[in-house]
Order: structure tokens, then C-alpha cells, then sequence
């Protein structure tokens, strides 16, 4: 009752700036409806979201610009239907778990280039506090298996950082932030048109200092997109991006504060630098084109301290330090070409050639070598063939991935989009393949690897159903899925290597629903469950509550104020401590979200966000408690442009 008194009185306070008038649209996760963006992640064309056959979640550009997040972390922390698990405190490793998967079978691109890391012990795991929202103009989830387009690692979803597009005339933004913890962030952006070459850049520079323990954490991002007109039809594209992230904190497993022996902090630093270049090309009013190649480079330096379980330890549960310093680079070149037969019929077909190379030197409690190199080139083409009129949308396609090692994998999709009238209710139903080759560590790390393993496998299939409720925006959308995944990658404790010898299947429901816009307020909610089987192993489930559950209140107050309010309500999961065995499971708890804005005038906008505002005593892990409320005020001024 205390917490929902709380909730309440946040929004009354935000009641009582001004009167209840204004014009300018409530911002949110997009349904299907209301704006209707164009999705370019799911389909080897751009779709209106509403005509996409897959569970897609899209956070356009006034969702990602009104949540002041700063980080992937922070925008993605609240988003339905997805579990985002943070290590500690803000700067702790960060995954996301979508319907199950493990946290390696999302495939995270940005401008859809992969930024997954092979090389680490995670087996490719992405880390979302690396990732600044920095020249981000949207973001598309998309839930579901596409290796039929993006090959492997798409194997059970995928998360698609789409960078801003040039404006009209110029524009400049500049903006900084200060908060407890001693966070301080400043930003500079920029973007605009000059004759035939559009831009838009951004850089950053986060940090903050000790939340719980002895972890500090900064992030420095420098974003750049240009499109460059070559004549009729023709365009030149080039994406630059460069993050350098520094973090300290406990290890994973630990014990955390609360239980850790040695008390000795992790230390991590990485840095990814990105760069795409993109041919395209209007030949004939049929036929289209593109050439594309892209460089994706990671680099990371890393101290785990050992891990004991008592004092003194034992050799069989206590963990040893170790120290690595590794690098992957992973080159791409790709040929697409598009094809339009007649107004409701077009194609789409693209080969491409990948080449990457991963190498790690390290050392296990600084005596025991862990050092590795792996290297592998890989072979796709992909077709699609797209049928479209005004109430149904079918899709077809097939992908082919030839690796050095492997045999060839086709990876099939389908799905349908169909709307029984123009006001619903529209069904959605795809049915795919998905697959993953085992990670650079999982097949040359010394120690645990095993260069025999098989690729990693999924077949999944989903049926939805949406209505519109009438208004911009609002809906209700039901979805069942089911996930069958074969030759899991596990640890073998007789073998003390890695082994394919796992089976799961996940199954659940997904719920959303956006209530019709009353008095410039507007109220969402969405409910996820996930139930599954696993067979090959007696290790639970880990990182995968059974259910998720969330709710959000966006509310323009005046003209010139408007405020969102987020909560999302966590069910208990599986973990493990090697200091504390006898604990199996953490979570069952909430966390609250909150900003508001206030635009001084068309330049000066300034805000306040509180995370976790009702200090919620919550651990994500096993002995990491939540550092608590965290608050900060920020500025941002547009001498140029709007």
C-alpha cells in the first residue's frame, strides 16, 4: 500500500505544475497501430509495422529522446516482454533473456551490423551497459528466430539499433546531467543537410562513481551516420561508431557484497569500434541494389579474482582467478538486390561472404595458460519472396550458411499477417528455424573447450492476434509462442569440458494492451509467462523468471511538461553462489521509473529522472543488492534547429 501511495502521489505531483491541455503525442513503445513506423529488421525490405508477419516491439525516436536513458541498460530496463538482468549495479554485466533463450541466442546489431563478441566466456552474450543511446533514432525487437536473413546467432531473437537520420537545415543539441552516486554525463549532437551529403553525429561521456561496492563505471561514445547522394537513384552510406566502457564490481557468482569472501572487485576494459560503408542503387523501377561492407572490432582487457566458496577453500566449488587480454574482428561483405514483380509481389536475394577472427591470451590464478585463437569464414545467401495487398502480408524465406567445419544449415521462415476488416482484429502466426555455431571460447578455450562441438539449434513458432480499441495507438494483442531448442551447449563435470547434450522447449503467452488516450493521459500494460522443459541435465533454468509483468502512465501536463511513470514487477528465478550453495533462487520483486520534463522554450529543455524511486530492496543476482534510488538532474540546449 505504501509503494501504490507513492506511485500515486508521483503523479499527482506532476497534476499540480499546470492545467490539463496539450497537443503534442504521448510517447511509448509503438503498437501496431498509431504511426505505423517502417520495420527493416525483420524482412530483407522496410514494413509497416502493422504488415509484419513476427512479435515486433519498436521505441521510436520520441520514446528513446523522452526517457532521457543514457545507456541500452536504462532504455531497454522497462520494455515488455523481454528480461533484462543487471550484475550489481549500474556498469555490471548486462543481458537480456527473450522467451528463454539464453542470452547468447540474441543477436544484437546496430544499423545491422552484429556487435556479438564470440570470444567471451559468455559464448557471444552481448553486454548492454557497453552501449550508449547515443545518435540512436530507434530501436526494433524483434522475438523469434531470423537466421533465414542474419545467419547464425539469430537464433532465438534479434535487437536492432537503428542510428539517427539527417534533418532538414542544421541542427545542434547540447546537454549534461548530475546525480547521486556522483554521476555526471555531457553530450554533444549534431545533424543536418549540406547540398547532397547528410549527417548526423553525436559523443558522450558517462561516469559514475561507488553505488554498493567498489563499482564505478564510465562509458565514451562517438556515433557517426552520412548519407551521400551520388546522382538518380544512387546513394552512399557510411556508419562510424567508437565506445570505450570502464567497469569495477564483484564477479558473477560471487556472493556479491552481501556473501563474497575475498571482497576483491572485477575490473573490465573494452572497447568496439564499428564501421560500414553501403552502396545503393535504383537501376531500373523494379529492380534495386546494394553493396555492402562492414568491420565490427572488439578489444577487452579483464581481472576476475578468484571466487572461494569457503576458508579454506576447496579445489572442486572454489573458482580461480583470471587474467585475459582479447580481440575478435569479425569483416563482412554482402550483395542484396530487390526485385518488384507487380504491386502485391516482390524479392528480395542477397549472397555475402563473413570472415572472423578471435584471439584471447590469458592466464587461470596466473600460472595455467587459457590462451586461444580461432578463426572461421562463412558462406551465405538468403531469398525471400514477399506478397502483399491491403489486409494480408505473407512472407517466404530461405537462408543457406556454409562455415569451414560444418555442414550447410538452411534455415527456414514463414509467417502471415492477415486483418479481418480495416478495424481488426488482425492475426499474426510465422513459423521458423534458427541456429548458432558454437562460440570461439566454447571450441579453443584450453581448459573447457571442445573444438566437436555442434552448432546450437531452434525451432520456433508463434500466433498472435491484436485489436485496435479505438484512438491512436491503443490496442490489445495476445501472442502464444513455442521454442524447441537441440544441442545446448552445457559443462560436463565428469568431462570438465563443454558438451552438446542438452534438449529445452519453452512455450508461454504474451499479453500487451494501450488503453485509449483520456485527458492527455495514457496507460499501457503487459504481462508475459514462460514455462519450459528441460531434458540432458539436472541444472535448472537460470536468468528466466516464469513470469514478467509491467505497467506505464505517459502524461503530457501542460504545453511545455509531460511526465512517464514505469513499473515492472519481476517473478523469482534460478541462480547460483559459490559462497552460498544452499541458496537456488532470487528476484520476486519491483522496480519504478520515472521522468519529467519541462521545455523552458523551443532551445532549453530540462528534466528529472529517478530510477527505482521507491527504493525497492531487490537483488537481481545472489548477494548484489540494488544500490537504491538513483536521481538526476539534466539540461538540453538547441542553439540550432529543433
Amino acid at each position: 500500500m505504501l509503494r501504490a501511495t507513492s506511485v500515486l502521489a508521483f503523479i499527482a505531483a506532476i497534476a499540480l505544475v499546470g492545467r490539463m491541455w496539450a497537443q503534442a503525442p504521448l510517447p511509448g513503445p509503438v503498437s501496431p497501430y498509431g504511426d505505423d513506423p517502417n520495420v527493416v529488421t525483420v524482412s530483407g525490405r522496410a514494413l509497416p509495422l502493422s504488415a509484419v508477419s513476427a512479435a515486433v516491439t519498436v521505441l521510436n525516436h520520441d520514446y528513446i529522446e523522452r526517457s532521457h536513458a543514457a545507456t541500452a541498460t536504462e532504455l531497454l530496463r522497462e520494455v515488455p516482454f523481454l528480461y533484462l538482468s543487471q550484475n550489481g549495479a549500474t556498469g555490471g554485466l548486462t543481458t537480456v533473456t527473450i522467451r528463454g533463450g539464453k542470452p547468447n541466442f540474441t543477436l544484437v546489431m546496430i544499423d545491422g551490423i552484429p556487435v556479438n563478441d564470440i570470444t567471451n566466456i559468455l559464448g557471444g552474450s552481448f553486454d548492454f551497459s557497453s552501449l550508449s543511446t547515443d545518435n540512436i533514432e530507434q530501436v526494433e525487437i524483434v522475438r523469434g528466430p531470423l537466421s533465414s536473413i542474419y545467419g547464425s546467432d539469430a537464433i532465438g531473437a534479434v535487437i536492432n539499433f537503428i542510428s539517427r537520420r539527417p534533418v532538414k537545415g542544421s541542427a545542434l543539441d547540447l546537454g549534461g546531467e548530475l546525480g547521486n552516486f556522483r554521476r555526471t554525463q555531457g553530450r554533444l549532437g549534431s545533424s543536418g543537410q549540406w547540398k547532397s551529403v547528410g549527417y548526423s553525429f553525436s559523443g558522450s561521456y558517462l561516469g559514475i562513481g561507488e553505488q554498493v561496492y567498489k563499482d564505478s563505471y564510465s562509458l565514451g561514445t562517438a556515433a557517426l551516420y552520412t548519407s551521400i547522394g551520388l546522382g538518380p537513384s544512387r546513394v552512399l552510406e557510411v556508419t562510424a561508431r567508437y565506445q570505450d566502457k570502464q567497469s569495477a564490481g564483484l564477479p558473477s557468482n560471487g556472493g556479491g557484497p552481501e556473501f563474497s569472501i575475498l571482497r576483491t572487485p572485477e575490473n573490465e576494459h573494452a572497447a568496439d569500434v564499428i564501421l560500414r560503408v553501403d552502396y545503393k542503387a535504383q537501376l531500373r523501377p523494379w529492380w534495386s541494389y546494394s553493396i555492402e561492407v562492414d568491420w565490427f572490432s572488439s578489444t577487452e582487457n579483464n581481472f576476475t579474482p578468484a571466487i572461494l566458496d569457503r576458508v579454506p577453500p576447496s579445489f572442486k566449488n572454489s573458482l580461480p582467478s583470471s587474467r585475459s587480454a582479447g580481440r575478435f574482428n569479425r569483416t563482412r561483405a554482402a550483395a542484396t538486390s530487390a526485385f518488384v514483380f507487380s504491386p502485391n509481389v516482390s524479392a528480395n536475394a542477397s549472397v555475402g561472404l563473413r570472415e572472423e577472427d578471435g584471439r584471447t591470451r590469458g592466464f587461470l590464478n596466473d600460472t595455467i595458460p587459457s590462451s586461444f585463437r580461432q578463426q572461421r569464414w562463412t558462406l551465405s545467401s538468403t531469398a525471400e519472396l514477399l506478397y502483399q495487398r491491403k489486409n494480408l502480408s505473407a512472407t517466404a524465406g530461405l537462408g543457406f550458411d556454409q562455415s569451414e567445419a560444418y555442414d550447410l544449415v538452411v534455415s527456414p521462415r514463414v509467417g502471415v499477417n492477415y486483418s479481418v476488416s480495416e478495424k481488426g482484429p488482425r492475426l499474426k502466426a510465422s513459423w521458423a528455424k534458427g541456429f548458432k555455431l558454437p562460440s570461439f571460447y566454447a571450441l579453443g578455450n584450453p581448459n573447457v573447450g571442445n573444438p566437436f562441438l555442434k552448432p546450437e539449434r531452434s525451432r520456433a513458432f508463434d500466433l498472435g492476434i491484436e485489436q485496435r480499441l479505438g484512438g491512436s495507438g491503443s490496442s490489445l494483442s495476445f501472442t502464444y509462442f513455442r521454442n524447441n531448442f537441440t544441442d545446448l551447449i552445457d559443462f560436463s563435470a565428469q568431462l570438465f569440458r563443454l558438451v552438446n547434450r542438452t534438449q529445452a522447449s519453452t512455450q508461454g503467452l504474451e499479453v500487451g494492451a494501450e488503453l485509449p488516450e483520456m485527458d492527455h493521459v495514457r496507460i499501457g500494460a503487459s504481462f508475459s509467462y514462460l514455462n519450459w522443459r528441460l531434458e540432458g541435465t539436472n541444472e535448472p533454468l537460470r536468468d528466466t523468471p516464469h513470469w514478467i509483468g509491467g505497467a506505464h502512465l505517459n502524461w503530457i501536463a501542460t504545453k511545455r511538461i509531460g511526465a512517464r511513470v514505469e513499473t515492472q514487477w519481476i517473478g523469482r528465478r534460478y541462480d547460483y553462489s559459490v559462497p552460498d550453495p544452499n541458496q537456488f533462487t532470487v528476484g520476486g520483486y519491483s522496480n519504478s521509473n520515472g521522468v519529467v520534463t519541462y521545455e523552458c522554450n523551443d532551445r532549453i529543455a530540462v528534466f528529472v529522472r529517478a530510477d527505482n524511486f521507491l527504493n525497492s530492496k531487490y537483488h537481481e543476482y545472489i548477494g548484489f543488492p540494488a544500490p537504491g534510488i538513483s536521481v538526476r538532474l539534466g539540461i538540453s540546449f538547441r542553439p540550432l534547429g529543433r
